[in-house]
């Protein structure tokens, strides 16, 4: 399996400095089927400003979101 992560940033509403708000991991199986998780990062969720980053499938939450 291979493995790529990276790291998603965003700048707030009213804000100019980019904050991290979660990471983005793409894996390859063997069959080369390619599969990716994202997450949003404790801090960012503990943030009082936090946005979602899609309305519809990145709901602010602590859940590990899939994508086929």
């Amino acid at each position: 399996m291979i493995s790529k992560e990276c790291y998603v940033y965003i700048s707030l509403p009213e804000q100019y400095e980019s904050v991290t708000a979660g990471k983005f991991v793409l894996e390859t199986d063997d069959r080369g089927i390619n599969v990716g998780h994202f997450i949003y990062g404790r801090s960012y969720l503990a943030r009082s400003e936090a946005v979602e980053l899609d309305l519809i499938e990145l709901k602010l939450s602590d859940k590990v979101y899939l994508q086929f």
